[in-house]
């Protein structure tokens, strides 16, 4: 199973290749017709994943691969570094980069498809809201997010009012950690925060801190250690224990890195180990099913 697993992220990488750097492999040498067709089987790096695309779009601009920033063009100039830390927590926090969701036939880029979701700071961004207070202030108390295929923390009080009454809270006392003192591993952010929730009542957030802690890692590698160690998910403990039994998740990961000369950090193999859990159980939404005419397309390890 573990060829297979090499087979996988070189085929990824490949599409990775293909579709965001600029270099020409073609269907045949990918060899792979749920690979080929199906978005969600094309990266070995996230902040190429379509889970980040809102966030890439915001950072990178008019540089964004997928264009997609052309829409948010000098934005990320508007926003304080600590307003952008909320916006990634807020869109990790409700899901929105999660769907499974392709565009419809001829609807413009990027909305409503995968990686931008419903998520309201969206269209707050393309109206000159560029602050926190602003966010707050225009979110609607329904409809404000698209949690299709994500299930949302158990929130006390749900989950509008908790941005509307503690998620300052949490932010200021993370952002006083990232910012002082030294350089801090990506499960140090996650525990911290999760301290802080189960402080206050709350219950643990581990998905979702974990996923702004490796948005912190990309974005400010000075933060947060972009090489650090990671918290692994279901499908991701799922890969692990198929492929490499007899290893612990951090060895595990990092032996992947390493055999695959290191293109992927652990936050990015994580998410490969997820990817490749779906791609043997051939998985691809009803709605990636109808943009493909109908069509279900199969991997090639089982032919």
């Amino acid at each position: 199973m573990l060829d297979q697993f090499t087979d996988y992220y070189y085929k990824a990488k490949k599409m990775q290749e293909t579709k965001f750097q600029g270099i020409n492999w073609t269907e045949e040498q990918v060899n792979d017709d749920l690979v080929w067709n199906i978005p969600i089987y094309d990266v070995v790096n996230r902040r190429y994943a379509a889970f980040s695309s809102f966030v890439e779009a915001v950072v990178k601009g008019k540089e964004d691969c997928k264009g997609n920033g052309l829409y948010f063009d000098d934005m990320y100039n508007k926003i304080s570094k600590r307003d952008f830390m909320y916006l990634c927590y807020m869109f990790r926090l409700c899901g929105s980069g999660i769907n499974y969701k392709p565009k419809k036939v001829g609807q413009d880029e990027p909305f409503g498809t995968h990686g931008f979701g419903n998520f309201w700071i969206v269209e707050d961004l393309q109206q000159g809201r560029f602050t926190k207070q602003e966010w707050k202030e225009s979110m609607p108390t329904k409809v404000f997010c698209d949690v299709k295929g994500y299930l949302l923390p158990m929130i006390k009080g749900g989950l509008y009012n908790f941005v509307q009454n503690d998620a300052d809270s949490l932010m200021d006392y993370l952002n006083d950690y990232l910012l002082s003192g030294s350089i801090k591993g990506i499960k140090d952010v996650v525990d911290y925060g999760n301290d802080y929730l189960r402080a206050n009542g709350f219950k643990r957030q581990n998905f979702v801190l974990t996923a702004f802690a490796m948005d912190m890692a990309e974005y400010f590698p000075e933060l947060v250690d972009p090489t650090s160690d990671v918290y692994v998910g279901s499908n991701a403990k799922k890969c692990l224990k198929l492929i490499l039994p007899k290893m612990k998740h951090d060895a595990a990961l990092r032996y992947l890195c390493d055999m695959t000369h290191n293109v992927s950090n652990p936050m990015d193999m994580e998410d490969v180990s997820c990817d490749f859990i779906r791609y043997i159980e051939e998985f691809q939404s009803p709605e990636h099913i109808e943009y493909n005419k109908g069509i279900v397309y199969k991997n090639n390890i089982k032919k």
